[in-house]
């Protein structure tokens, strides 16, 4: 299903569920970020029916997503992050700022700006791109966020303290993509087609290193699967999907898949079968692929909505819920939704 919001979608973000279980609440809420493209970039906050309610089924002639209130964004929101146990989520800017918003859903203002700071410049002091943030999988608004950026460096803040941010020199190209894949370890994806392994004890050295099979394919996202921290999945600018497994740090093992036609925007490991893993691209699609060989093949299936014909720019699965949910959002100016019972869904 596609909804038309009049605005590019460019980040897209589940909220935990106000009860705790997901079960229990027959709403569930999500929020998305545009760009200044076409007007003042937007944090907007939205209520859509659990689909684990059989009584709350969307007709199809009807919105499903019911917005809940918004702000207005310093730059474009290039990445949105959730908090673990806390009602807070950081955003990423295209003028390189790190934002926190607290969020209360029953209030005549549901997102409020807690903090910005400026975590991203180039060495002329002009702001650079953040272009990924990740919040610490840890309890407590003392949870860290990290953030990449086009100027090359992370950084460190907790969530409730963002002056205290801390910034690492980490390649001398942009990067793309952050994830924490332990507590204390977080992973990136890098323009120059590298994955990098950063120990947030020891920040100043690069703890692991390791290059795609291809020369000059540029990393543009990376997720880690959700309970193996040593696999890890990248998307490409020539619409590879890659998946790696880097125990074996001098030879990882990597699985790569032609899968779209152009660059792979986000990439995540579906939360209810790990075996698939989901990406959306330029291309306007999302696609599904087995990346296991159990069958002795692998297989690719490409989505596609005919009311959405540009760029789908970001996603997100909802974990919470027994059925497959997932959210997206598009350069057609759509938020997308797909609501199946299994991974084989149509948007």
């Amino acid at each position: 299903m596609a909804q038309s919001v009049s605005r590019k979608i460019t980040a897209a973000r589940w909220l935990q569920p106000r009860s705790g279980k997901a079960y229990n609440d027959t709403d569930l809420y999500f929020v998305t970020g545009s760009s200044t493209s076409t007007s003042t970039a937007r944090l907007s906050l939205w209520t859509t029916p659990n689909p684990d309610f059989t009584q709350q089924s969307i007709e199809p002639t009807r919105d499903f997503a019911t917005p809940v209130g918004c702000v207005s964004h310093e730059g474009d929101v290039t990445s949105i992050a959730v908090a673990l146990s806390a009602p807070v989520l950081a955003t990423g800017s295209s003028y390189g700022q790190v934002s926190v918003y607290s969020i209360d859903s029953d209030s005549t203002q549901p997102l409020v700006l807690s903090e910005s700071i400026t975590a991203h410049r180039y060495a002329n002091n002009e702001p650079a791109v953040c272009t990924g943030v990740s919040v610490q999988p840890a309890p407590g608004v003392d949870a860290e966020i990290a953030s990449c950026g086009e100027d090359g460096h992370i950084a460190f803040a907790p969530m409730s303290r963002l002056g205290a941010l801390q910034r690492y020199d980490i390649d001398s190209t942009v990067i793309t993509g952050i994830c924490w894949t332990t507590p204390q370890q977080v992973a990136v994806s890098t323009r120059a087609g590298q994955i990098k392994m950063v120990d947030r004890r020891q920040p100043n050295e690069i703890a692991a290193a390791f290059v795609g099979l291809g020369n000059n394919v540029a990393f543009e996202c990376v997720n880690v699967h959700p309970s193996q921290p040593y696999r890890i999945a990248t998307g490409t600018d020539n619409g590879s999907v890659m998946v790696w497994d880097v125990r074996n740090s001098k030879k990882p093992q990597i699985d790569a898949f032609g899968v779209h036609g152009a660059n792979v925007w986000s990439i995540q490991f579906h939360p209810g079968n790990c075996d698939k893993v989901v990406s959306c691209s330029d291309d306007a699609t999302v696609a599904v692929t087995d990346w296991t060989n159990g069958a002795g093949a692998h297989s690719v299936r490409v989505l596609s909505n005919h009311l959405n014909v540009l760029s789908i720019n970001c996603f997100d699965f909802c974990p919470f819920t027994k059925t497959s949910l997932l959210v997206g959002g598009s350069d057609s100016g759509n938020i997308l939704l797909n609501s199946r019972s299994s991974c084989d869904f149509s948007l």
